[in-house]
């Protein structure tokens, strides 16, 4: 059994991590799902949540996003992500400004956009 998987996290907007990792939990549209080497292949829809990236004990880091995709094969996985945003990375300045963007979304939402708005807006304020 190898003790890494490959992982390649990729957004519109560019590459986010592409490494050897230890473990990656996905929240994915059924369920939230722990991956690790030599999981079983299968291929997810993502819903908006928490991806949370163990590159080693001791070093992990969390990204928020708003929904994708993830590939699952026995010795790489891939996550194609809408949007992503680094928590762990951000200070509270950055994440304030997150949280002040959806405040000015809320304003002209609609019902359904404005549930995950607040979802959104609560997952970020907890690494504030």
């Amino acid at each position: 059994m190898n003790n890494k998987i490959n992982f390649d996290f990729v957004s519109p907007e560019a590459s986010i991590v592409s490494s050897e990792v230890d473990m990656v939990l996905i929240p994915g549209i059924d369920g939230d799902a722990g991956i690790l080497p030599d999981h079983s292949p299968f291929m997810t829809t993502l819903r908006q949540g928490i991806v949370e990236v163990t590159f080693e004990q001791g070093k992990v880091k969390k990204y928020l996003v708003e929904g994708g995709f993830a590939d699952i094969t026995q010795d790489k996985m891939t996550i194609l992500a809408e949007t992503s945003l680094n928590l762990s990375d951000s200070d509270s300045k950055v994440l304030k400004s997150e949280i002040d963007i959806i405040n000015e979304k809320l304003a002209s939402a609609e019902e359904d956009e404005k549930v995950l708005l607040d979802e959104r807006k609560s997952l970020i304020e907890n690494f504030i």
